[in-house]
């Protein structure tokens, strides 16, 4: 096992709450009313098109054009200032051993964040030291088969940990080894699936990588 490569949110830190607070804000400048938190759930795993479709529809508005993507401007605006206060507190339970494991065993780690704010949370976290690589928003068709590359890593001597069908598809398809995190439902097909990021440990998954790596 040569690289390991998973997404920010869900898996380091939980980015979807504070994307949330970021469109409360949003709605109350635009519109002078929040969203009231029991839509926090709607918003989970929404990229930001739809998250923005979201809030249209709670309000019964529409924009198109220039005016749209001001709002997603001020949208990233806002998500920056409530990005200010992250901290080590607001890691995943289990990544930051699991992450030092992985650099101890000189294994190659990068990590995605569509929304664009990757360089900035994993310094806030401190997690700068043990990342080789952060993904942007830039290279969100492809992910898994750029971080490989930008590793200067086989695909199929990567795994990468996944909590949703559609990065276990692109994972699949790049012929990396899957370690999907959260319920069966979700991650039918993954080479090998645990609850939670604190059950994931080096040893664990250097063995399903060296089961799984020759029919990639």
């Amino acid at each position: 096992m040569q690289g390991a490569l998973l997404n920010v949110n869900g898996i380091i830190t939980d980015l979807d709450r504070r994307q949330f607070a970021a469109w409360q804000k949003v709605a109350m400048y635009e519109y002078g009313m929040g969203l009231p938190g029991k839509l926090a759930g709607d918003f989970k795993g929404l990229d930001r098109n739809a998250a923005l479709d979201r809030v249209l529809a709670h309000f019964n508005a529409s924009t198109d054009g220039d005016a749209r993507g001001d709002l997603l401007a001020e949208q990233d605006r806002f998500y920056g200032q409530v990005l200010a206060d992250l901290s080590e507190d607001d890691l995943v339970p289990g990544i930051k051993r699991l992450l030092v494991a992985l650099y101890d065993h000189y294994v190659k780690l990068a990590v995605n964040d569509p929304a664009g704010h990757g360089d900035e949370i994993i310094k806030r976290l401190k997690l700068d030291e043990f990342i080789d690589v952060v993904g942007t928003k830039a290279d969100a068709t492809q992910p898994y088969q750029f971080l490989a590359a930008k590793l200067a890593v086989p695909a199929t001597g990567c795994i990468a940990l996944v909590t949703n069908q559609a990065d276990l598809k692109q994972a699949a398809a790049a012929r990396l080894t899957t370690i999907g995190i959260g319920g069966a439902d979700q991650l039918a097909g993954a080479d090998y699936r645990v609850s939670q990021v604190g059950d994931l440990r080096y040893q664990m998954l250097e063995k399903v990588w060296e089961d799984t790596h020759e029919d990639k």
